[in-house]
């Protein structure tokens, strides 16, 4: 029931677009662009243009405020507790030779140069050291992963034996998964004004049958936001060059949590190897704005907030339970960092 109780506290800090990273492609559907003059919108490949030996950096700052209370086995004599958790990383991401045996396939390094978390709760937090010690022990690490030319992560490593559970390195995983690919773009090209949405399994939560469907829109093209330099703040120059600054889509996306099938056991498959049951509801929904390179298809900057309420009850094989019931709000900001001079 403990690992439960931290299963879930980790899931708060997991950004949502990380649903479904390694698992199944998601089902997209897209809708062609409005033009009024009649003439076709151009298309434009949002997809990285990646070279060996190429590096980025980038800073990743995760918070999440949570609301929640706990009754059964555990329970909350002070009431709904509020814990603000804090994760801040910074990311070298660097591009390898494409291995030989799957063409279009991109491999990639990620060093975690830095990997901090803090919580802060109202009421004392059993779980906090545990907490921080998961992406403490990030610093230093790497993770090497491999994405199909249609971005999707078909194999990662690195990580075992750092990260005691699944939740972690999926949220490791999918945080920089998401800088190598476009942001759900169809394949083939988009044009200014057009949508498109897609669907991936809600496989990190406690409730099974549960589906993100993000909608999103090519909204427009402007400069793309400045680099930050390595001490956090705005770096001169426009992304390192001395010309104007580069180009970036604008894409748009809104997530929803829905239903997509009926299930009859809403347990997942790994509560339910650690001997639990789950039921209740979990609702969520959230906006992401992400900027992309029209040069490189390279992720400059991204932002994301979304908001969830669960109200979920474990069950252990001895009949015991474990009432969560609350909400949290989240704010991702991801954004790229100056090249240090002499850099490769």
């Amino acid at each position: 029931m403990k690992r439960a109780a931290i299963l879930l506290a980790v899931t708060f800090v997991v950004p949502r677009y990380a649903a479904a990273q390694g698992k199944a492609p998601p089902a997209k559907t897209a809708e062609p662009p409005q033009n009024v003059s009649g003439n076709s919108a151009p298309r434009i490949s949002l997809a990285p243009r990646f070279s060996p030996g190429e590096s980025f950096r980038y800073r990743m700052v995760f918070e999440t405020t949570s609301v929640a209370s706990r009754s059964g086995l555990a329970s909350d004599p002070q009431g709904p507790a509020r814990r603000v958790i804090t994760w801040e990383a910074g990311i070298r991401l660097e591009v390898l030779p494409a291995p030989s045996d799957a063409p279009g396939a991109i491999r990639l390094r990620t060093t975690y140069e830095k990997s901090a978390a803090e919580v802060k709760s109202d009421t004392f937090e059993p779980d906090a050291a545990a907490i921080e010690q998961q992406y403490r022990k990030l610093q230093g690490k790497e993770l090497e992963f491999t994405l199909d030319a249609a971005g999707k992560v078909i194999s990662t490593s690195g990580l075992e034996g750092v990260a005691s559970d699944e939740k972690s390195l999926e949220t490791a995983r999918a945080g920089v998964a998401r800088l190598a690919a476009a942001p759900g773009a169809p394949a083939g090209g988009v044009a200014v004004g057009q949508k498109w949405s897609s669907d991936e399994a809600a496989s990190s939560l406690p409730i099974a049958g549960l589906v993100w469907r993000t909608s999103s829109e090519y909204v427009r093209d402007e400069p793309c936001p400045p680099p930050i330099s390595g001490e956090g703040t705005a770096a001169s120059g426009g992304n390192g060059n001395a010309g104007a600054p580069e180009t970036c889509a604008v894409i748009a996306s809104h997530l929803e949590l829905i239903r997509s099938k009926r299930v009859r056991d809403t347990t997942p498959e790994e509560y339910r190897k650690n001997g639990l049951r789950t039921e209740g509801a979990w609702d969520g929904s959230g906006e992401n704005v992400s900027f992309v390179s029209l040069r490189t298809g390279q992720v400059v900057s991204m932002t994301q907030t979304d908001s969830e309420q669960m109200d979920v009850t474990f069950t252990t094989g001895a009949n015991t339970t474990l009432h969560y019931k609350g909400t949290t709000e989240s704010r991702l900001q991801v954004e790229a960092v100056e090249a240090a001079p002499h850099s490769h």
